[in-house]
């Protein structure tokens, strides 16, 4: 009988606040940096209409694969560093007692870039605390373009990865911070919202606005799970 307890998490906008732009944007802003002008105005009106909502997921990934094609491992890099930076030495310890007390194995589960997520838990020093981080990949070839390559890429494939590993685990925690989280929130047996903001909860999923009071939540409530 699986026994383990599994805990994942979205990556933009839960892992990190999301400023002026989610961490795609931003790459796509970093390398408008070193283009010239007309890239820089065919990034910005990309960045903008996608904050707008204007792209289905499946235009989106296209239309983003054709702005990070001149991307590097470096400016992914740069990226990652900038939002690791957003987040406190609380928070960061918050995650690491998390995963000492539970146990559980944490994955995240994202319609972003598995790059970017792995190099901002880098940054942070807690990568091995995540088994699994799925998305999209970008492969960087010398000479060559960048190319993407897509796992995760809609909400409903979120719910489908976390439904896939039912038999592995007897409780599975989601944590989201939005309309793309909720299918994964729904299908996990306690869904949680993470707002970073104290404004009202939009969604209706217990909502918390701090990493530290997040992980003390899931920590009891998988506490309870062993006992029960």
């Amino acid at each position: 009988m699986a026994m383990k307890h599994c805990i994942i998490f979205d990556f933009d906008g839960t892992l990190y606040p999301i400023i002026d732009f989610d961490s795609e944007q931003l790459l796509v802003h970093t390398l408008a940096q070193e283009k010239d002008e007309e890239f820089r105005r065919e990034a910005m009106r990309f960045i903008a209409d996608d904050q707008a909502g204007c792209f289905s997921f499946e235009d989106f990934h296209l239309r983003y694969e054709e702005m990070i094609r001149g991307s590097t491992a470096a400016q992914v890099e740069q990226v990652a560093r900038h939002l690791a930076s957003l987040l406190s030495f609380e928070d960061r310890a918050a995650l690491v007692a998390l995963k000492e007390q539970s146990g559980a194995d944490f994955a995240i589960f994202s319609c972003g870039t598995e790059n970017l997520a792995e190099s901002f838990l880098s940054h942070l020093g807690i990568r091995d605390l995540f088994e699994s981080i799925r998305g999209k990949r970008l492969t960087f070839s010398e000479g060559e373009e960048t190319t993407l390559t897509v796992d995760i890429h809609t909400p409903e494939a979120k719910r489908s990865a976390l439904e896939q590993l039912r038999p592995m685990y007897r409780t599975i925690v989601a944590v989201g911070d939005g309309p793309t989280d909720i299918p994964m929130l729904e299908a996990a047996d306690l869904g949680l919202i993470m707002n970073w903001n104290t404004g009202e909860a939009p969604y209706p999923f217990e909502t918390h606005h701090s990493l530290p009071s997040l992980c003390n939540r899931i920590e009891g409530y998988l506490l309870s799970a062993e006992e029960a």
